[in-house]
């Protein structure tokens, strides 16, 4: 297969199916897209508006349309000339209503001696051969003594139900089998639970307990779980799948491995967030990631660094000076000792037996978790021969912060988590939840100097970019995973791109905020009272960033927001008074932003933000690896956090857009309005990708241009080449410069264009380009950036 042209992101729900995805090839198609990129299509739990919850790997989802509507989707996008890339999930599955959930019907009624016990990640000797269900809404002991569970028959045997709950009696027994319904209850194979007790024995996704973990390291089980893709591999439009969550499973090489032998030379793409300077192991049998990374480098890169002093000063004057790091290893301590506790204290055991040394269990405690503390990545993959380096370097690392006591105790977990045993493979499923939940779901919502910078995979701590860094990690890319995919809005991040780039133009007028918002909390302070002033920070940041925005959405966010920081509120312990405070804040943010004082500030915000809107879409469309655009795309997305970002957009709209583009009388980028402008540019660059494959595939390389004159760190220039130092697509952007800055003119920066005569792809007119040094301004367009091509063939 070579390195699709684009794909496009559809969010498929019950509402939103096969049939209404088939409708829409034809429109896609006349974008230029090569692919269509379907979130899961396995059964879910009823209703719901993600996937993600998988019910059964082997059913396609009804509610979508089943295996005939899947089929006929397929069919449609062999006729529109469109490969069909599966969101896969392989690492979980959900037991939300375990009727729906064959397997963990089959656990349930079964027990430890079941086959399908070694489809879960059970810790039977923790719980004397139970399975613990922590899924009561009140302790069991007062559900039994307000009588309110029963003993009932169910369509496949004897039941215990609790209102709506539903689980199954062990085999061989029924309601009769029981004289009442504690005896009923001790005899299962698993125990009920109230859902705040801490109590776990089950691997979770993360520390979600309807999501449990699946074992696809057994050869069986992976077997069962790929029955979709390995029926999807005989029909042409088939083109391969993304794998979630890659960091959960076991033996990640070996699964995909297994994996690539199914899919064959189809594309395989895996979910994976990478710390700045990593990159996946070269062993994996993978195109490439879900392109997070893409995000970081191109938004990093764009970023005024004069904009970093009036932002922290802003940030300073609501909240104390810790860093994002101190912040982000609090985080992590903090769930290590709560939500993931029982994970620990599983991997605890484990090391603990793995010796026979005399020593203090609460000291072999603190060396795993200080050795999870120091990983500056998600996890790592011993044995891998690329993360061995990694992992003695984390070691001497943690042993030189130690005294000799416990650097003694850090290095005996070394060698045993490093060894080929249990205790390597819990260790490693560890460390990638605890990063996720202590840093993306605490550290991210409790820093904002400029908040869109805590992204999927982002880097809030490293802020700039440089243009030498930002050209380093393309030709790395190009090298890497000429076929990876770079994302720029999914159903995962927590901002769309339309947000994040207006969040840009906030940091280029960083000295304006810093004024705007030191008067406005002047201005508000019975407003404010009682309001933890970093979410004021947060409020007006996205207030000025999202619009339109109804208050209802803006406080949505907020309250997620304010409970993924687990400080003034949470998911466990909701505060009434808090969250109706920020109702309050929402009001006042949204009337400020859009009638009020901040109102001029953001209209300056929206119009700035839309041209970087277009430099960053350039960058998305050019750099290596192939663009995926979001549903919605290539319009103006101006989503918050999910569920916001899974919100259905306009199709009609965005029909009318593209075929606005496509006629002979459309606009160019300079004088079309911005939604139409996008659409044009992609369409176009597309076009481009279409017509010139060897510049953007496998076999292309990428070339930094050079930069020279005053003003040279204004813009980033590269070529996209069909052969090493055979420059055919040349792509210019302006970085983002503060509000002050001199405007670009005629003998501003020069650009080093290579040999040949170059055209503009963003323009109808005859603006042909010769070689050589180019004043940026005869380049770029009215919105700072310009897209060439090769005009000798």
């Amino acid at each position: 297969m070579t390195t699709p042209i684009a794909s496009y992101r559809l969010q498929l729900t019950p509402d939103f199916g096969f049939g209404r995805a088939s409708a829409l090839l034809p429109t896609l198609r006349r974008l230029g897209v090569s692919h269509l990129y379907l979130s899961p299509v396995a059964e879910a739990v009823e209703g719901s508006g993600h996937g993600y919850d998988v019910t059964d790997h082997t059913r396609v989802r009804g509610e979508f349309g089943g295996d005939a509507g899947l089929e006929r989707l397929l069919d449609s996008a062999t006729e529109h000339e469109l490969g069909v890339i599966v969101d896969h999930v392989p690492n979980h599955v959900s037991i939300a209503r375990p009727e729906s959930n064959p397997m963990w019907w089959r656990l349930l009624t079964e027990g430890p001696g079941s086959s399908a016990a070694a489809f879960f990640d059970v810790d039977w000797q923790a719980a004397g051969g139970k399975v613990v269900v922590p899924q009561l809404g009140s302790p069991l002991e007062e559900l039994i003594e307000r009588d309110e569970i029963r003993l009932t028959a169910g369509p496949d045997g004897g039941e215990i139900t609790i209102g709506s709950q539903r689980f199954p009696l062990r085999a061989g027994t029924d309601v009769t089998h029981y004289t009442d319904v504690s005896e009923a209850l001790t005899a299962q194979h698993y125990r009920l639970q109230w859902w705040r007790e801490p109590f776990r024995n089950v691997r979770r996704f993360f520390t979600i307990d309807d999501l449990v973990a699946v074992r696809v390291e057994e050869p069986w089980v992976a077997e069962h779980v790929d029955t979709i893709p390995r029926r999807l591999v005989d029909h042409p439009a088939f083109s391969g799948v993304r794998v979630d969550h890659i960091d959960g499973l076991a033996d990640p090489t070996a699964y995909l491995e297994r994996l690539r032998g199914l899919l064959g030379d189809r594309l395989l793409l895996v979910e994976k967030i990478l710390a700045p300077g990593e990159w996946l192991p070269q062993s994996w049998p993978v195109d490439g990631t879900t392109g997070y990374e893409h995000i970081t480098a191109a938004e990093h890169a764009m970023l005024d660094p004069a904009s970093r002093e009036p932002l922290m000063r802003a940030w300073s004057a609501v909240a104390d000076e810790t860093s994002f790091e101190e912040l982000e290893r609090t985080g992590r301590r903090e769930v290590i000792d709560g939500g993931l506790r029982p994970d620990v204290d599983r991997l605890l055991r484990v090391v603990t037996h793995a010796e026979h040394v005399d020593i203090d269990e609460s000291t072999t405690r603190e060396a795993i978790v200080l050795l999870t503390l120091e990983l500056e990545r998600y996890r790592t993959y011993l044995p891998d021969p690329e993360s061995g380096p990694v992992f003695d370097e984390l070691v001497r690392s943690v042993v030189n912060r130690c005294d000799d006591e416990m650097g003694h105790e850090v290095q005996r977990v070394a060698r045993v988590l490093s060894g080929g045993n249990e205790a390597r493979r819990r260790w490693q499923q560890l460390t990638g939840p605890v990063m996720a939940k202590g840093a993306e779901d605490r550290a991210f919502y409790r820093y904002f100097p400029l908040a869109s910078l805590c992204e999927v995979g982002g880097a809030p701590g490293m802020f700039e970019l440089s243009a030498d860094g930002f050209h380093r990690h393309q030709a790395e890319m190009a090298e890497r995973a000429p076929a990876g995919m770079l994302a720029s809005t999914t159903h995962d991040t927590k901002r769309s791109e339309g947000v994040r780039a207006r969040s840009l133009a906030l940091a280029a007028h960083a000295a304006t905020w810093e004024r705007s918002f030191a008067t406005w909390m002047t201005d508000h302070e019975t407003t404010a009272a009682g309001i933890d002033r970093r979410f004021v920070s947060l409020a007006l940041q996205t207030a000025l960033t999202a619009r339109p925005l109804s208050v209802e959405r803006l406080h949505a966010f907020l309250v997620k927001a304010a409970r993924e920081g687990d400080e003034i509120t949470s998911w466990i312990e909701p505060d009434d008074t808090v969250e109706a405070s920020l109702w309050r804040l929402s009001e006042a943010a949204v009337e400020t932003t859009e009638r009020g004082a901040l109102a001029e500030f953001a209209d300056t915000i929206e119009s700035d933000g839309d041209d970087i809107g277009l430099r960053l879409l350039a960058l998305h469309l050019t750099c290596p690896g192939f663009p995926d655009l979001y549903q919605g795309s290539p319009t103006t997305l101006l989503s918050l956090v999910d569920p916001d970002n899974r919100r259905p957009p306009s199709w009609a709209t965005l029909t009318r857009l593209i075929d606005d583009a496509a006629a002979s009388e459309a606009p160019d980028v300079d004088t079309a309005p911005v939604d139409l402008a996008r659409t044009v540019m992609t369409r176009r660059v597309l076009d481009l990708r279409r017509r010139r494959p060897a510049s953007f595939d496998e076999r292309s390389a990428y070339l930094p241009l050079r930069v020279s004159g005053r003003d040279a760190d204004r813009a980033i220039a590269y070529a996209r080449s069909e052969t090493e130092g055979d420059g055919r697509v040349p792509t210019v952007v302006v970085i983002v410069i503060g509000a002050g800055a001199v405007p670009i003119g005629a003998s501003d920066p020069l650009v080093e264009l290579p040999a040949g005569e170059w055209r503009s792809v963003l323009h109808d007119d005859d603006r042909d380009v010769a070689s050589g040094p180019t004043p940026l301004a005869e380049l770029i367009s009215t919105a700072g950036v310009a897209v060439l091509e090769s005009t000798d063939r």
